[in-house]
């Protein structure tokens, strides 16, 4: 019998030399690119794995590119409402991809999420991962107003900040709150507006998070909407890019009951914008196709980035504009025209429809999917873009939607020490 080919005879000793070489390892930018895409409780298990990837998680530089990343699977702020007497309400972050996508759901009542142990009572804003939290308690003819700053992915959480003593809060005084960041300074900033109604004025403060000192800056040049006071949270600023901004009336405003503004014109309407860092304000117009004769409020919101105005349209049609570039009033298109005859449910006349207050919570970027709030429903409606079909959220517990804010996980560890990359 011949010998068997060389080429058999060396196959063991090259099967065992392959066997002996190092596995091909990812590159290290590849392994960022992935982690970044995590959620934050898994991430925080992964900084277990090694000094290395614990180091990689904690850079600034993965922190910004993580919530870069987290901002494609937003969450929205669910407020439930456990005693209005007391302000007993919990605030669960709920991701928006599961409102969309799942059928009758029931929120966590997990204690973490109760406010009323972190002895507060509303939510103000949501920036970077962290909420900015409103709490009060009276006592005798003053009242003192405090905030605290919880990150609820990372389990993060502030002592009280921010404290004010308030004696001047009556019938024709109210407190407006909003909440920010300084992209210049790389600081958190929360904004007072206290709204003088019998002097038709409002005066400013700021605080920024780290000296904790509010700062008077200049008053605001208009009247922001809504004139009378709600509860806090509600229609309040709202965040873009290094900006504050607020639907807001050009002059003097006077109030005709609850539903004086009605009788103001279009040109009337403006959207005040303050610049975090310089803390000047800007002023633009609405859309001109806006012709302000409808009874129903206007509201500004944010929506894929951008700036957009919503109204109705002759009691037919909900309408809502981008602002293309931000600040250039001759940037305003029209993203959205929804007929009401699309939202319509079975259980509400058209006509309340008509005369009901819609806000645009979020608009998602895979789904096509608009989530609106209307004061007159307690669910949310999810209208589908692509067929104009409108379904209602299945959620069992009784939710604040006009307090609902949109929020991204993030890793920011410390809200007073923020390092810039």
């Amino acid at each position: 019998m011949s010998d068997p080919p060389a080429k058999s005879r060396v196959q063991p000793e090259a099967e065992a030399e392959a066997e002996a070489e190092p596995p091909s390892v990812l590159p290290d930018e590849l392994i960022t690119e992935v982690l970044s895409r995590g959620d934050v409780k898994s991430l925080m298990r992964m900084k277990c794995v090694s000094k290395y990837w614990n180091s990689m998680i904690s850079d600034p530089r993965f922190v910004k590119l993580h919530m870069k990343q987290s901002a494609r699977n937003a969450h929205l702020t669910l407020s439930l409402c456990k005693s209005g007497i007391d302000g007993d309400n919990n605030v669960v972050p709920y991701p928006v991809r599961g409102l969309i996508e799942n059928g009758l759901i029931t929120l966590p009542s997990d204690p973490y999420y109760r406010l009323r142990d972190k002895e507060c009572q509303y939510v103000i804003g949501s920036c970077n991962g962290w909420l900015c939290l409103l709490g009060f308690s009276s006592i005798g003819a003053y009242r003192h107003i405090w905030f605290r700053f919880w990150n609820p992915a990372m389990g993060k959480m502030t002592q009280k900040l921010g404290y004010i003593c308030d004696n001047v809060l009556g019938l024709y005084t109210h407190f407006k709150f909003a909440f920010g960041y300084d992209v210049s300074s790389d600081t958190y900033k929360v904004v007072l507006l206290i709204l003088d109604e019998a002097r038709n004025r409002s005066n400013v403060l700021v605080m920024s998070l780290g000296n904790n000192l509010w700062r008077a800056i200049q008053r605001f040049p208009a009247v922001p909407l809504p004139f009378r006071y709600s509860d806090p949270g509600v229609n309040d600023g709202v965040y873009l890019n290094g900006s504050l901004n607020w639907l807001a009336l050009r002059d003097s405003f006077h109030s005709n009951g609850v539903y004086g503004w009605k009788r103001v014109d279009a040109e009337e309407f403006v959207i005040v914008s303050l610049d975090l860092g310089t803390e000047t304000y800007r002023r633009f117009m609405p859309p001109s196709g806006f012709d302000g004769k409808s009874p129903v409020e206007p509201s500004i919101c944010i929506l894929r980035d951008y700036l957009c105005f919503s109204h109705d349209d002759k009691r037919t049609d909900l309408v809502v504009w981008k602002m293309e570039e931000f600040g250039v009033e001759e940037s305003w298109t029209e993203l959205l025209r929804i007929s009401y005859q699309n939202l319509q449910s079975a259980h509400l006349d058209f006509v309340d429809l008509q005369y009901s207050q819609w806000l645009p919570l979020h608009l998602s970027d895979r789904d096509d999917t608009l989530i609106l709030a209307n004061k007159q429903e307690r669910q949310a409606i999810l209208y589908n873009l692509r067929d104009n079909s409108a379904v209602r959220t299945r959620i069992s517990d009784k939710v604040e939607w006009f307090s609902a804010k949109v929020h991204v996980e993030s890793l920011v560890s410390d809200i007073l020490k923020v390092s810039a990359s």
